[in-house]
């Protein structure tokens, strides 16, 4: 089957076709022709791809399915969907369900569970049995069934010798260990960002040293045992000046920033609206510069969608009772889009989501050249997205400028016509 892309504008710094507006024709998956006023004859012509950006696919480092367990907040295939809806053709997904994903068969299930549908879905497996910070789960065995790397997600590993035997068990392995930066211990009972807001609504704090402790901690053991460690979640200044030393001394090590965290700061929570009681929690304007820096630099090498849906029953209720997490997937594009809206933010934006995430979790490359897979993300930077395809009830309602068209993975188009 062919399908003709018409006139539409390469946004891909490491295609030899950045910045030139094009014809793109694909044929049985790949990409078989670019080039000014191509034959379009036997092609379905997408003419709502005209005039549009486009990019190879953009994958997210970090999403959430109630599926298994809690489908009530989202399934796999409302994820897909909510997925593609933002523009994303792959996405990482935590073990944090109902049971854990803490085996093979758990991973294999994910992989058979969601092959047909319009998002590749990359399954991260557990560090420990349980989620419950005690035992090494089978890394080798989830990782030959398709694993792309593993983590505790917001449980955290607070056991530092788990944290070493699994970065020595992956040291030699494509894949790599995710820590999620929060010393829960310091704070058990937090539930905002220890500053003026909590201390004004009379909310129990989370102090950045909560993640700067946690963070040096981590960077040590690494130092120590070698592997690859990727810092889940930064949010504040110290944390993002602690990986850049760790950086700058050579280790291996990756880290990424939520979108709430890179576009909301303290300021959204002082009408108690729950949407935004997010993990790690919205920060000081002040973190949030500290955070931009450290993504245009290269300090952080993702921004993720953090998606983690919710039921009304999870979030419509007071604020020291609602559960943590924000529906974040189908806008993430659209507020990154509306404050950061420079040309240099847009080519930091592909270069993160469309290949560093890919390297990350060892896809394989992917420019906009004749030969590639057809693996893409149509889209404008204007407007935002319509209706919702997420079952999750929390999505914030920061500005957006910006958003998907549609998506194209091999056979399956999503969004266009």
């Amino acid at each position: 089957m062919k399908i003709l892309l018409p006139h539409v504008l390469i946004m891909d710094p490491r295609s030899p076709h950045h910045g030139q507006t094009v014809d793109l024709l694909l044929e049985d998956g790949s990409i078989v022709a670019i080039g000014d006023t191509l034959d379009a004859l036997g092609a379905t012509v997408l003419e709502s791809a005209r005039g549009r950006l486009v990019s190879p696919g953009w994958v997210d480092g970090r999403a959430r399915s109630g599926e298994p367990g809690h489908e009530e907040r989202e399934t796999y295939t409302s994820l897909a969907h909510a997925a593609s809806h933002g523009g994303f053709t792959h996405v990482a997904v935590m073990p944090s369900t109902t049971p854990a994903r803490d085996s093979r068969p758990h991973v294999e299930a994910l992989h058979q569970a969601t092959g047909s549908l319009p998002v590749e879905f990359l399954p991260i497996g557990a560090v420990s049995k349980g989620l419950h910070g005690e035992q090494m789960a089978e890394m080798l065995d989830m990782l030959e069934g398709g694993a792309v790397a593993f983590s505790d997600d917001t449980h955290s590993i607070s056991n530092p010798h788990l944290l070493q035997l699994a970065l020595q068990y992956s040291a030699d392995l494509p894949t790599h260990v995710q820590s999620f930066a929060y010393e829960r211990h310091l704070c058990p009972s937090g539930q905002a960002h220890e500053g003026v807001v909590a201390l004004s609504q009379g909310l129990s704090p989370i102090p950045t040293l909560a993640e700067s402790l946690r963070i040096q901690r981590d960077v040590m053991i690494q130092e120590y045992a070698g592997g690859h460690l990727h810092i889940a979640g930064v949010s504040s200044a110290e944390g993002v000046e602690a990986i850049r030393a760790a950086k700058a001394r050579g280790q291996q090590i990756s880290a990424d920033v939520a979108i709430a965290n890179l576009i909301g700061t303290e300021e959204d929570i002082r009408g108690f609206d729950s949407t935004y009681k997010v993990l790690p929690p919205l920060r000081s304007s002040e973190d949030r510069e500290a955070l931009w820096e450290g993504f245009m630099d290269g300090t952080l090498d993702l921004v993720v969608s953090d998606h983690q849906p919710m039921d009304t029953e999870a979030k419509d209720c007071e604020w020291g009772q609602a559960l943590f997490g924000a529906a974040t997937i189908e806008h993430t594009f659209g507020w990154y889009r509306h404050l950061y809206p420079s040309h240099e933010a847009l080519e930091r934006w592909i270069e993160a989501v469309a290949h560093r995430a890919r390297e990350l979790y060892h896809l394989g490359t992917c420019e906009i050249k004749v030969g590639m897979p057809a693996d893409l993300t149509v889209f404008a930077l204007d407007g935002s997205a319509e209706g919702l395809a997420t079952k999750g009830v929390n999505v914030p309602s920061w500005t957006q400028n910006g958003r998907a068209v549609g998506t194209i993975l091999g056979s399956h188009i999503t969004g266009l016509a």
